[in-house]
């Protein structure tokens, strides 16, 4: 577990880029058809979203208790928690992704407990692995200064919107729906970096990120809805007009990021040259551990 960790923290892309793909490929695991026999096909694939992310996000959690790295994953105490009022540009954003004239089909009350359950599977498998992991492990290797604290977001808001392209891999989006997603996932990727570094908290950025995932599908468990598994191709109007909807999270996180400290993050302390036995100031560290 030391080296996979030395190497997470010595090369923080190709070790995300890792987990981004084993966690995909795990929840891809065709088993929707296998419960589909039992539970009919929409209850299948809630409940296959739930089992296969559920799984996914905890062994995402085993792995940072592993590496020591819950605390900046954002798994801390109620007291340690600051400033949640700074989410409600979500919770604005959630309730105008309501569609108008939804009603929900109250007769079935399983499957709108499991659409629930899908929304927070949703976030719990996204934001432990994207915020609570890859965000951790570029912060590991660059946290240290403000400077590195913008490009650990950057990049991993850009890697966490680069994985929404397996919807056009898999067909179940055109390229332009893919472009316009990876787009506006890239800019809620930042938002929620924010709001997780500044919250030092990932449980409401779960909940938020579950909450706009729930409000935008909502269409499913309604009167006259119903599971659409491929999606129209969407107008370049509509598409930009996405983008821009969008584009204030991106602005509003990086302008909350401004009063992140490095002291703040839990981040694990650089070993120090003058300190630490028989290295001295002009000697290299590289080469001191070796």
């Amino acid at each position: 577990m030391l080296k996979l960790k030395t190497f997470a923290t010595e090369r923080p892309l190709v070790f995300s880029l890792l987990a981004i793909l084993l966690g995909s490929l795990l929840t891809e695991i065709p088993i929707k058809g296998m419960l589909a026999s039992y539970v009919g096909v929409q209850p299948a694939h809630y409940l296959t979203l739930i089992l296969e992310q559920g799984l996914v996000g905890g062994l995402v959690f085993l792995l940072l208790a592993r590496f020591g790295w819950l605390n900046t994953a954002g798994f801390t105490s109620p007291r340690q928690w600051r400033a949640l009022w700074l989410g409600w540009p979500l919770l604005l954003f959630t309730l105008i992704n309501i569609e108008e004239g939804i009603v929900i089909d109250t007769s079935r009350p399983i499957l709108i407990a499991l659409h629930l359950l899908t929304a927070l599977s949703t976030g719990w498998v996204e934001e432990i692995l994207f915020r609570g992991l890859v965000l951790t492990t570029f912060l590991q290797k660059w946290g240290q200064a403000r400077k590195g604290i913008y490009l650990s977001v950057l990049v991993s808001s850009v890697l966490f919107g680069a994985t929404h392209l397996m919807n056009f891999i898999q067909g179940r989006k055109p390229l332009l729906n893919t472009a316009t997603q990876i787009t506006f996932a890239i800019f809620f990727g930042v938002m929620f970096s924010a709001c997780l570094l500044r919250n030092r908290s990932i449980w409401p950025v779960i909940l938020l990120h579950a909450a706009v995932d729930w409000a935008g599908t909502l269409r499913e468990i309604a009167v006259g809805g119903g599971l659409r598994l491929t999606a129209p191709t969407m107008s370049l109007d509509n598409a930009l007009i996405s983008i821009l909807i969008t584009l204030p999270l991106f602005l509003y996180g990086l302008y909350i990021l401004r009063k992140v400290e490095p002291d703040s993050l839990g981040l694990e302390a650089v070993p120090s040259l003058i300190s630490s036995p028989g290295l001295t100031r002009n000697q290299p560290l590289d080469r001191a551990v070796k």
